[in-house]
């Protein structure tokens, strides 16, 4: 038989509720963004870590600023925080550390040591959105053209390609500035609620990597331009890296803020 209930077994059993309780309203405020639990990874995983803090490195567009700094952004939990953007010379110490996802946009010269800072942040389980030309060019080098200069640069994360070491400093070509673009893979997370549209846009001539996979292209072929019907429009990283890089040739925040929120949750949702 069971003995008589003390006091303090009493006691016990009415605070349950309360700390029921307790447990719940820290659960709605995580999941909320009430309370930034993103720093502390263990409460990160049991309240959900809603918060999605990115930032900047180079020149954000006005076009995505406004996007990353709208009414959905906020309640999707994206906070930014890096005004108009990170400079190259200010990426030292641990700068990146705090950011969930970085954009590199707007920011042709880098030098040597601005590209081994984000290329170590995505070996160690960053997620980078590259746009267009950016870092493209070294700074002690009039002659290098492309994320691949260098031994262990952008090279080893980055899903595209473009120039090499040349005589002279050729200029980055242009591809498509108006087609059909096209998604490849019919049920990545990027496409969620678009459909295959007319593009119209500044985009950068690109190749994919042996470390990528494509995602959409931008059909030039009923625009006139027979030598080269396509421009690779949005390529992914792939492979055993810790972190994920996705790049896009144009800006999505001129294309489709849909685009833009769908790859910043489904970098979130990637494991790094």
């Amino acid at each position: 038989m069971y003995g008589p209930v003390t006091g303090k077994t009493q006691h016990l059993e009415s605070s349950i509720p309360l700390i029921l309780i307790i447990i719940l309203a820290i659960f709605i405020a995580g999941n909320f963004g009430f309370i930034n639990f993103s720093d502390v990874p263990l409460l990160n995983q049991v309240f959900g870590g809603k918060i999605i803090k990115v930032g900047v490195v180079g020149r954000i567009s006005p076009e995505l600023k406004n996007m990353l700094i709208s009414e959905e952004a906020r309640v999707l939990g994206i906070y930014y925080g890096t005004g108009e953007g990170l400079q190259p010379n200010q990426l030292f110490g641990g700068v990146l550390k705090p950011f969930d996802i970085i954009i590199l946009q707007n920011q042709q010269v880098c030098d040597r040591a601005a590209r081994k800072t984000i290329t170590d942040w995505v070996k160690g389980g960053g997620k980078l959105i590259v746009i267009g030309d950016a870092c493209t060019r070294v700074t002690d080098d009039p002659a290098a053209l492309g994320w691949d200069v260098g031994i262990g640069l952008m090279g080893d994360i980055m899903p595209a390609k473009i120039g090499g070491v040349t005589p002279e400093r050729e200029p980055i070509t242009t591809g498509c500035s108006s087609g059909k673009f096209k998604f490849l893979v019919p049920d990545h997370p990027i496409q969620s609620g678009i459909k295959n549209f007319q593009f119209s846009g500044r985009t950068i001539n690109v190749f994919p990597t042996a470390n990528s996979n494509l995602i959409a292209t931008i059909d030039c072929s009923d625009t006139g331009r027979v030598s080269a019907p396509a421009t690779y429009a949005i390529l992914e990283s792939s492979g055993i890296l810790t972190g994920k890089v996705v790049y896009y040739a144009y800006d999505p925040g001129i294309t489709s803020r849909n685009m833009l929120i769908n790859t910043i949750k489904y970098l979130k949702s990637q494991r790094g």
